[in-house]
């Protein structure tokens, strides 16, 4: 049972960070200038919906990452404390 929990967020974890790990990529590649051209370009693309959706989705994931970690480390703390009163 606690095997399966287990396993279940490992594999969302795993999906978050593809997910995050894609959307920062794909922002990179296509919303971030990398020379001195393409600054106009970023003023149009930036603002796009895609750029949007990619930046917010990068928002959305470092939220949901930050949260299972904080709950992890309360698990811990809790079942630590749990174990030392007995």
């Amino acid at each position: 049972m606690v095997f399966v929990a287990v396993q279940n967020a490992i594999v969302a974890l795993g999906l978050n960070y593809g997910v995050h790990y894609a959307s920062a990529k794909l922002y990179d590649t296509y919303c971030v200038p990398h020379s001195l051209e393409q600054v106009v370009h970023s003023l149009v693309a930036t603002g796009s919906p895609v750029c949007s959706f990619l930046i917010h989705s990068l928002h959305a994931t470092q939220t949901n990452y930050a949260s299972t970690i904080s709950v992890s480390v309360a698990s811990l703390i809790s079942s630590g404390l749990k174990f030392i009163t007995g």
